[in-house]
């Protein structure tokens, strides 16, 4: 299912029933065995670039701090050339957030 699909299908439900709150998926009626996409494996799938963000202690706001790079792999090495490196998030090109505290 993919992120847009999921944001629709959770507007549209009742939002009284227990949902995975990512996906907006019922855990009803799951069979044994049946896998539920988790919000990272989304994020990673539909991501076509990365950016990191930087939590800002004072406001608790997260912001951007990197250009756009190809591969997580690359963000991850600008990461690691921080000083205050646990405060930094990697997100897609769509926001949605892959790793990091």
């Amino acid at each position: 299912m993919s992120y847009k699909k999921a944001m629709k299908y959770i507007n549209s439900h009742r939002k009284d029933k227990f949902r995975q709150p990512v996906l907006g998926m019922s855990f009803e009626g799951l069979k044994e065995g049946q896998h539920i996409e988790s919000y990272a494996s989304v994020a990673k799938r539909t991501a076509e670039s990365f950016h990191v963000k930087e939590k800002n202690n004072i406001t608790g706001e997260w912001k951007r701090i990197s250009e756009e790079f190809e591969t997580e792999d690359k963000a991850i090495d600008f990461c690691s050339t921080l000083e205050n490196d646990l405060h930094t998030r990697i997100y897609s090109d769509k926001d949605m957030h892959i790793s990091g505290w």
